[in-house]
């Protein structure tokens, strides 16, 4: 019987463990299971070299699929087919061979052409052989036609809704509105769907610190049940260095009685508004518009005061500022 050395455990184990191996009844069982391994691997090379059968799984793929159409469940995603050969080209199938799927193109289906929905046996059959070695023999498929069930979508026209924040550098500021390219997509879904879609929304996105136009493209966000003509868009944000201007525009009145008169002071209104650099001559007093109607000053006569508003303005000036923002006022009726 064997002792672990306790000064140094490790070296009394691999003591331990030479002394096990060099026993007579483990040499003879190590010589036997050699022996069983040498005959395993010359019965498998042998059986290589015999006839086999096989099944192997061909994907299915279709592709090019109209915005309009949508593919039902029920369409297959493989072909199965048998093969017989040697059993060394069935581990090349294994192992190392990968098959390419049968492509299924459907850019001609429509409702009108429904041979476009029918994929032949010969050309499955095609698709096969021209995978396999000359040696390997076809023995059949399943199935042997593929039948595309497909159903025809109803189509609405979208206005695209971009979720793009912009965040212009100091003395830069947004020149005009964005604009989205395309403006509308066409999406295709069942009709009690599409009644409850009005717009598409991109998916969001921020950008920083900008001192330039910039045109980004931006997916469109996916909706369960619906296609669309366009995956994408591109949203062009126009940012420009701004400049201060000043403008002075009339209080003008609307709807005066011809018995009153309406005395105003101030009788104007100063403007101030950043303008791109770019628009600075463009823009005028004209550009511009005051009016309150008389009902207001009937309505605040015993304060005298009334707030002023503007009623038009360019749409790419945003927060003008009004000085004054109150006018005071003295109605009189003539005699």
């Amino acid at each position: 019987m064997f002792r672990l050395d306790k000064s140094n455990p490790f070296k009394s184990i691999v003591c331990y463990t030479k002394a096990f191996f060099h026993r007579r009844q483990w040499k003879e069982t190590l010589v036997f299971l050699l022996f069983v391994l040498l005959s395993a691997g010359f019965w498998y090379l042998q059986s290589l070299q015999e006839e086999m059968e096989m099944e192997i799984v061909l994907p299915v793929k279709y592709k090019q699929v109209p915005a309009n159409i949508i593919l039902t469940d029920d369409n297959p995603v493989s072909i199965l087919f048998r093969v017989k050969d040697k059993g060394l080209v069935m581990l090349n199938y294994s192992w190392l061979c990968k098959f390419a799927p049968l492509e299924v193109n459907l850019k001609n289906l429509s409702g009108e052409d429904s041979a476009a929905a029918t994929v032949s046996r010969k050309t499955i059959e095609s698709c096969i052989l021209k995978q396999l070695t000359s040696s390997t023999a076809l023995l059949g498929f399943e199935p042997q036609t593929v039948e595309v069930h497909y159903a025809e979508l109803q189509r609405k026209e979208l206005p695209v809704v971009a979720e793009l924040s912009v965040s212009p550098e100091q003395g830069f500021q947004l020149a005009d509105s964005m604009t989205v390219t395309p403006a509308r997509v066409s999406v295709f879904a069942s009709r009690t769907v599409l009644d409850t879609l009005r717009e598409l929304r991109t998916v969001r996105m921020e950008l920083k610190n900008v001192n330039r136009t910039q045109t980004v493209t931006l997916r469109l966000r996916e909706i369960a049940g619906v296609q669309m003509d366009e995956d994408e868009v591109e949203v062009t944000a126009p940012v420009e260095e701004f400049t201060e201007k000043r403008l002075t525009i009339p209080v003008l009145c609307t709807g005066l009685p011809e018995n009153y008169t309406l005395h105003l002071f101030p009788s104007t209104v100063e403007v101030v508004c950043n303008v791109p650099v770019s628009r600075f001559k463009d823009v005028s007093e004209n550009d511009f518009e005051i009016r309150m109607p008389f009902e207001e000053f009937e309505a605040n006569r015993t304060a005298g005061k009334l707030p002023v508003r503007l009623n038009k303005q360019p749409s790419w000036i945003t927060y003008p500022a009004l000085n004054p923002e109150t006018v005071e006022f003295i109605i009189e009726q003539n005699n």
